[in-house]
This record gives C-alpha cells, structure tokens and sequence, in this order.
C-alpha cells in the first residue's frame, strides 16, 4: 500500500463507527453526537467538523426514513393525534 493509503486506512478506522448506523443502537447514539456537535458547532460552515455534522445528520435522516416512516395524514388529522 502507498503511505497515502495507509494514512487513510489508519483514519477510516477511526471514523466508520462515526459514520455507520446499522440498528437502533447506533442510531441512538449517532444522534446523540450529532446533538453534541450541534451544540459546539452550531450554524458555524468555518468551523473544522461542520462536514462531519453535515455528513451525519444526512446519514440520519435517511435512517429515519427507512426505519421511523411518517405516514400520510391529512391536516385534520394530524392535529386529533396532538390534542389527543
């Protein structure tokens, strides 16, 4: 392997657990960090992990999509299911 690669093998080693939600448990925790990282970061684009966060909640919404669909309702029905 080139140093490149093996410089970027080293580092993807680190970061996949980051950037792999497979199950509800990894889930939960990705989007605990997220919320970390929204909580350091904020709407700062300059700061150094903003891609990071980016990358993360795109990962999660797409999670969500799969596992916590939102079913179609009409407006009426959506507002008897909060006032119940």
């Amino acid at each position: 392997m080139t140093l490149l690669t093996n410089e970027l093998q080293a580092h993807w080693t680190s970061i996949v657990p980051l950037l792999s939600i497979r199950n509800d448990k990894e889930y939960h925790v990705a989007v605990k960090r997220l919320n970390e990282l929204l909580d350091e970061i904020g709407d700062n684009e300059k700061h150094p992990l903003y891609s990071l966060m980016d990358t993360l909640g795109t990962l999660i919404a797409l999670y969500e999509e799969e596992h916590y669909p939102i079913p179609e309702a009409t407006g009426a029905e959506v507002l008897r299911f909060l006032k119940e």
